[in-house]
């Protein structure tokens, strides 16, 4: 039921998507989603999923993008198998929250995007614990 549950998800979520998105970085690795409007030039979500060496997983962020500037701000959760990519390197969280604090890369190519995002974490389960990770993607859409 969970898998259907996901799946049915991520089609509805590909339905309205505005951009797609690849990221290397937290938290499980190679990480691909979708970003889509919530309200125009102001709040967007996102959903992804991601492989890393012993890790696979997803999670949404909702991200408030600050006017007349290159900066967004977020929150969001996040599940999975394995441990994610954090520093302190013991982060074993397979579940928890993450506040994301990103900024868009000025690039001159039509559609195509690049961002920088560091990422403070709280695991919730199956330990709590504190951690930070980065990520570094591209986004291709309007």
């Amino acid at each position: 039921m969970r898998r259907l549950l996901a799946a049915l998800f991520l089609v509805l979520a590909f339905g309205v998507a505005q951009r797609a998105e690849l990221s290397v970085g937290s938290p499980f690795g190679l990480q691909g989603g979708v970003r889509f409007p919530l309200l125009p030039l102001l709040l967007d979500g996102r959903a992804y999923g991601g492989v890393g060496l012993e890790a696979l997983g997803g999670g949404a962020d909702l991200l408030l993008k600050l006017p007349l500037t290159d900066l967004y701000l977020g929150l969001g959760a996040f599940y999975g198998t394995g441990p994610a990519l954090s520093y302190p390197p013991d982060g074993r969280g397979q579940g928890g929250l993450r506040a994301v604090l990103g900024t868009w890369l000025n690039l001159p190519l039509p559609l195509l995007g690049a961002y920088l995002e560091i990422h403070p974490t709280y695991y919730l389960a199956p330990t709590q614990g504190f951690g930070v990770g980065a990520a570094v993607g591209l986004s291709v859409g309007l």
